[in-house]
């Protein structure tokens, strides 16, 4: 995907969220109204777009960031934990008056997790044009975001805005629609906005339970079409359990997810997308970078936060040692 010689010198560049996670360990959720005793809460950096970014640069590539935090102790906190994995912070806002995100992670006995959002609002959604004075997209020739940013205004239309100008500046954008629903409420606007961000992105990586949501009674095969009719040229679908699928006009592809122990899935889809697209970077074919995305995301979730991404290193000596021989460049 690029040439070799150049490939420490790609920017990455992660458009969108960035929050922080809180996470404890029960057994099972509480009734309405009811209790349960839990874990003491851990503090881990978050965020669907900013887990991406810094998976990247765990992967040993160049990575960058552009969002908004706010002016607060988990705003400064996010931004150390960028700079600590590597990530480039320095496009990223302090916004004096707003407040960093949180989410409430329950982990359960097989790993699950259920989520509380405290995130209305929150310093990612106050995204504005002005984040992105002086950069030169046509420089830039990788970006991921996800639809995170498409719930609210103003960083909808600003997310939309710069997706398409990027599209039209001829960078490879690769976006998840990370759809989290109210209540499973899919509202229109919501809808519109992902199907706008479908046809400026070259991949989209979707997991099986938003296809169910975004085309229901559609087969996975069917959907990834749907999608590349808008304008993607790449279709991955994560199927957690199952591993995942790549469509494209070359034909289908399957990996199924490796057998290990989980601890936690909370950032799984997050690190097979830093996967995905690590892989790809370092020239490897749809087929490769499937397998090294569901390795990436397997040994992820032997860890607890969402942010246990491997090395590099880790990743091609963990597959071959299950006798997995990828075309990678290092």
């Amino acid at each position: 995907m690029v040439n070799e010689k150049k490939i420490t010198q790609v920017e990455i560049l992660g458009i969108g969220d960035a929050m922080v996670d809180l996470t404890t360990r029960a057994s099972q959720l509480p009734p309405r109204g009811g209790n349960i005793w839990s874990t003491a809460v851990t503090l881990s950096p978050g965020g669907t777009t900013a887990n991406v970014a810094a998976g990247i640069a765990r992967l040993g590539l160049r990575s960058s960031f552009i969002g908004c935090v706010g002016d607060d102790p988990y705003g400064r906190y996010t931004i150390e934990q960028f700079q600590r994995v590597g990530v480039d912070t320095s496009r990223i806002r302090l916004r004096p008056g707003a407040f960093t995100g949180i989410v409430l992670a329950i982990v359960d006995d097989t790993g699950e997790r259920t989520f509380i959002a405290c995130a209305k609002g929150a310093s990612y959604t106050l995204l504005d044009e002005q984040d992105f004075a002086g950069i030169n997209l046509k420089e830039i020739p990788i970006i991921h975001s996800t639809g995170v940013c498409l719930v609210e205004e103003p960083s909808r239309s600003v997310l939309l805005k710069v997706l398409e100008q990027a599209h039209q500046a001829g960078c490879n954008v690769f976006f998840d629609p990370n759809l989290r629903l109210e209540g499973n409420v899919f509202r229109d606007e919501l809808r519109i906005a992902q199907w706008k961000a479908f046809s400026f992105s070259d991949v989209v990586l979707i997991g099986d339970n938003e296809v169910e949501l975004m085309f229901p009674g559609k087969t996975l095969r069917e959907a990834a079409g749907m999608i590349c009719g808008q304008g993607a040229k790449i279709v991955v679908v994560k199927q957690g359990e199952k591993g995942a699928s790549v469509f494209s006009a070359d034909g289908e592809e399957s990996c199924p997810a490796f057998q290990v122990n989980v601890n936690s899935t909370t950032g799984a889809g997050d690190s097979f997308n830093a996967g995905f697209i690590a892989a790809r970077v370092r020239g490897a074919s749809l087929h490769d970078a499937l397998v090294y995305a569901c390795a990436v995301a397997g040994l992820k979730v032997t860890g607890m936060d969402a942010r246990s991404v491997p090395t590099h290193q880790e990743v091609m000596a963990f597959l071959a040692q299950r006798g997995f021989k990828l075309c990678l460049m290092d």
